[in-house]
């Protein structure tokens, strides 16, 4: 197991912390540990959550540590080297691998990324530079990590910001303009030498793993998409979230949803015609366009 694993500040990690041999070398021992399926995740989720299984906990988080990697890089330049960065994303894949509830049927990654971001965060907003986040306002963006957490466990699909602000008892507005901090706020001015380290793990994000970016702008259009299906009545709303995965589930085929629905394939691809008729024609849509086609 890679020693920043743990996420403990040992002796020999301060002495070469941030260094591109032993950044190097990590991303060496990782890219070897191997990849493991849904059902295997949920079913070490399971041993985790009902027997507190250490070997169990154990391998789901080394099944996800390239994407921890791949997520780190957003921030690089802001006050940590990147293998603080790496090792802090580390700590909040171990605390969501130990909460992670299989049975709400939300895939680990997707759980997974915010305790990896707000772990970040945290650490990063005790440092100095053009990043400094104010500690009261580091932990609450901390507590909107952990309560949208909790909500997509509950709702089994990504909550809007107004859900978690009136979980949390907040404005909407504070929770909004925190969540854009996140995102946003990362130094342009950094000088990225490390080569070694940018080949390696650039390597890593070319691998079937999906990068940091590509499940944070999935789940950005979902919550969109969610927003806008508020216009659709109960059956095109229904199609729509069964046809494009919205449920959290595989995307279904127009034959699948018919079954479910007790309709024929050519009443259910009429009624997906006829609701993204009206999404497309809805002003809060049209950037969704592409998506949605």
């Amino acid at each position: 197991m890679p020693d920043e694993f743990t996420g403990e500040k040992t002796e020999r990690r301060k002495r070469d912390q941030g260094s591109p041999e032993s950044l190097k070398k990590y991303l060496k021992e990782i890219a070897k540990l191997p990849r493991i399926s849904v059902q295997e995740e949920r079913e070490l989720g399971r041993r985790i959550r009902e027997h507190g299984d250490t070997e169990a906990l154990k391998k789901l988080v080394e099944a996800n540590l390239r994407f921890v990697v791949s997520f780190a890089k957003r921030y690089r330049g802001c006050g940590l080297s990147f293998l603080d960065l790496i090792n802090e994303g580390n700590v909040g894949l171990i605390e969501a691998a130990k909460r992670y509830d299989p049975s709400k049927n939300v895939k680990f990654i997707t759980y997974a990324v915010w305790w990896i971001r707000q772990s970040i965060i945290h650490a990063l907003s005790d440092q100095s530079g053009p990043f400094r986040l104010p500690q009261k306002q580091a932990n609450l963006l901390y507590r909107i990590g952990k309560t949208q957490s909790a909500l997509m466990s509950e709702l089994q699909r990504r909550p809007s910001v107004e859900e978690i602000a009136e979980a949390m008892d907040v404005d909407p507005k504070d929770v909004n303009t925190l969540l854009q901090v996140s995102d946003e706020n990362i130094s342009l001015s950094a000088v990225i030498d490390e080569e070694h380290e940018f080949h390696l793990s650039d390597k890593l994000e070319q691998e079937t793993i999906p990068s940091a970016d590509a499940v944070l702008m999935r789940e950005a259009l979902r919550t969109q998409v969610r927003q806008a299906l508020a216009e659709l009545d109960e059956k095109e709303r229904k199609v729509v979230l069964l046809r494009f995965g919205l449920t959290g589930e595989e995307p279904k085929t127009l034959k699948e949803i018919g079954e479910m629905m007790n309709l024929s394939r050519e009443r259910i691809r009429q009624i997906e015609a006829q609701a993204l008729k009206k999404l497309n024609r809805s002003a809060k849509c049209q950037q969704l366009q592409s998506y949605l086609n």
